[in-house]
């Protein structure tokens, strides 16, 4: 995911280290005796300067306090995170992301954060977004705190909207339906329902739908949205119900019915088409926001996806969180305290306003609201932070997600109908399910 800053690193870093915005501190819980913690994360880009001098900062004003932090890639801490913490080698803190978290719960690998510890931390639940928050939560515990998030977004393009007629930007199905064939037209300028339209020929259409995993990201969204869900209460595939079917039914309808989308486009060549100003509506990671903000006279805005479905708001959301690994036998709960201080003071709002030059949205509901977000583009989601689910609470995500993103690839395609694919991709999830469940917890 591209994570780029939004504001100027020499700017961030001045403010980090001459008495700026972050410098506010709240009194230490950690009281014990100096001591040294590790820390491990997967920020390896652009925000990887951002994390470390967070770090030093934290290590300037908690003199009793050392944080070693290591940064490699992701998929290096997955592989490396069971093997550390059988050996009794685990960190003191690892970032564990939204598709591995429950996992690694399930597998034993993470401490739960009870009541106790959070309020011996003066760590406030409330702060953060209930659904993300949630995130790293599992059979009624909790096993970690964001720090990082983005979001499944509509990106929306100002001038062809105005060019088409389109003033408003659709909040439901009935408007998206509407905009959408209203910015649609074939090369000889014809809409459809117009006689003579040439659905195979578009000219411009009204929304990006494309074969992806992020595209995928739309069908779960509209399930959410229409109150469906990837699994049940047993953690089993059921992203075949009727409100799933009926979901996924409306967004190929709008290539196969509607033809207000491309069939069988890439998000490639979505992006290149909204960006040369031929599709109106561009849903996908908000981390495409710094690139358009790049492009010369380009005049776009961000909103959250529209309902589909007939239930709630809802869209696909990404996170990073704080977490506490398993340790050895005789762990010094010196470090445990200094490790709990170091996840407040990171996932504090202050810390968090410098991460978000980073490109991820808030993860405290102050920060949305701070000054620096006027006339940003990317507040026109900041109202709904609180309606972004990620795709956890169930160990076996690689399980789930592969055929489901597999179903929506042959029903966009229109190589099976709807419920058929939707159907197959449950009956392939469980099937794996099945063999994977003796392995978690």
């Amino acid at each position: 995911m591209n994570r780029k800053g939004k504001i100027g690193l020499a700017l961030l870093l001045g403010a980090l280290g001459t008495g700026g915005f972050i410098l506010a501190q709240t009194q230490s819980s950690y009281t014990g005796p100096k001591v040294e913690i590790t820390y491990l994360h997967g920020f390896t880009g652009p925000d990887r300067p951002v994390m470390e001098e967070l770090v030093k900062r934290f290590n300037e004003t908690h003199p009793n306090i050392v944080v070693k932090a290591t940064a490699q890639p992701w998929g290096t801490t997955w592989n490396q995170l069971e093997p550390l913490v059988a050996s009794g080698r685990a960190p003191d803190v690892v970032v564990v992301n939204e598709d591995q978290i429950t996992r690694f719960i399930a597998r034993g690998a993470l401490t739960p954060i009870t009541p106790q510890m959070y309020r011996s931390a003066n760590i406030d639940t409330n702060r953060f977004f209930k659904p993300l928050f949630e995130t790293a939560s599992y059979k009624g515990q909790s096993y970690g705190v964001p720090i990082s998030a983005v979001a499944y977004v509509m990106f929306y393009n100002k001038a062809l909207m105005q060019k088409m007629g389109v003033s408003k930007v659709p909040t439901n199905r009935a408007e998206l339906l509407t905009a959408a064939r209203a910015c649609t037209t074939d090369k000889e300028g014809r809409k459809p329902g117009q006689a003579g339209f040439d659905a195979k020929n578009l000219e411009t259409w009204g929304i990006s739908l494309y074969n992806n995993w992020v595209g995928a990201r739309m069908a779960y969204s509209a399930i959410l949205q229409n109150g469906g869900s990837l699994v049940d209460k047993d953690l089993n595939a059921s992203f075949n119900t009727p409100e799933a079917v009926e979901a996924v039914q409306f967004l190929v309808d709008l290539v196969q019915k509607e033809n207000v989308a491309r069939p069988n486009s890439t998000e490639e060549a979505e992006l290149a088409a909204f960006s040369q100003g031929k599709v109106c509506f561009f849903p996908s990671g908000q981390w495409y926001l710094d690139r358009f903000e790049k492009t010369p006279n380009f005049s776009f805005g961000v909103a959250f996806p529209p309902r589909i479905g007939n239930k709630q708001d809802a869209t696909w959301g990404g996170s990073s969180h704080l977490t506490l690994p398993v340790q050895r036998q005789g762990y010094d709960p010196n470090k445990r305290a200094a490790a709990m201080e170091f996840i407040n003071w990171m996932s504090a709002a202050p810390q968090n306003l410098v991460w978000t030059s980073t490109g991820s949205l808030p993860t405290v509901r102050t920060v949305a609201q701070d000054k620096k977000f006027e006339n940003q583009p990317i507040a026109g989601i900041f109202d709904k932070l609180d309606s972004i689910y990620a795709t956890s609470g169930f160990p076996w995500s690689g399980q789930v997600l592969g055929p489901f993103d597999g179903a929506w690839e042959r029903a966009y395609l229109g190589k099976q109908p709807v419920k058929q694919a939707l159907d197959q991709g449950v009956d392939e999830a469980n099937k794996q399910i099945a063999q994977a469940r003796p392995n978690f917890r």
